[in-house]
């Protein structure tokens, strides 16, 4: 082989060499290159918290036990027949003071009224008005032996929700009524209907309008 032709396959190989070395360089720089994965950083106090419970209602406290007579019993009288206790009840319980026995009978039958002390005959007359509506439940005498001069009557209904607080009433009227006129001045019971039944059946022979036309049968009265 001539040098010339020596020469030429030289600077082939190296050509071919210079090549090669070319591409994988330039390969090696085209690998994509990957980026770091990135962590989502929860900072503290970001935590999700749970979700809120809805609030619980507080039961509801019981109503407090109502004691009817802790309101005061209600008592009134009729201004021109007013009962001769009527100032020793006032001073115990107090007692309004009605212009008629007519209004006297509508505050029972409203219920705006609970006792009323009256005399035998308004008594009566309070008991037609009311069409049987009320009870007698004591009678005042000013001295043992002599009719009654006063009568305490109650509203039926009252009676029935309150019959507890009726019989208290009976009882310290009692006291009260003794420690004024003396033993033997208060009605109750049979004494009580014995003697004003005589009293308003005299008050009917001489007037029936007086005790308001008819005389009270016997369940007016209580016995208790």
């Amino acid at each position: 082989m001539s040098i010339s032709r020596r020469v030429a396959t030289a600077f082939m190989i190296l050509s071919l060499a210079f090549a090669l070395v070319g591409c994988s360089g330039a390969s090696g720089g085209d690998e994509p290159q990957t980026e770091p994965e990135t962590q989502e950083v929860v900072q503290e106090g970001e935590q999700e918290s749970p979700a809120e419970e809805p609030p619980t209602e507080e039961p509801a406290a019981d109503d407090a036990a109502t004691d009817p007579s802790s309101a005061g019993t209600r008592f009134a009288s009729v201004a021109d027949e007013a009962a001769d206790d009527v100032a020793l009840v006032a001073g115990e319980w107090g007692c309004s003071q009605l212009k008629s026995v007519d209004a006297l009978a509508n505050a029972l039958i409203n219920g705006d009224v609970d006792f009323a002390l009256v005399t035998p005959q308004v008594a009566s007359a309070l008991y037609n008005a009311t069409a049987g509506g009320i009870m007698a439940v004591d009678a005042v005498t000013h001295a043992e032996g002599e009719p009654p001069c006063a009568v305490a009557v109650v509203r039926l209904p009252y009676f029935g929700t309150n019959p507890d607080d009726v019989v208290a009433f009976v009882a310290r009227h009692q006291e009260i009524v003794e420690a004024s006129y003396g033993a033997g001045t208060f009605l109750r019971g049979s004494a009580m209907q014995r003697e004003l039944t005589s009293a308003i059946t005299d008050a009917y022979v001489e007037d029936p309008s007086s005790i308001g036309g008819t005389l009270p049968p016997d369940n007016f009265y209580f016995l208790g």
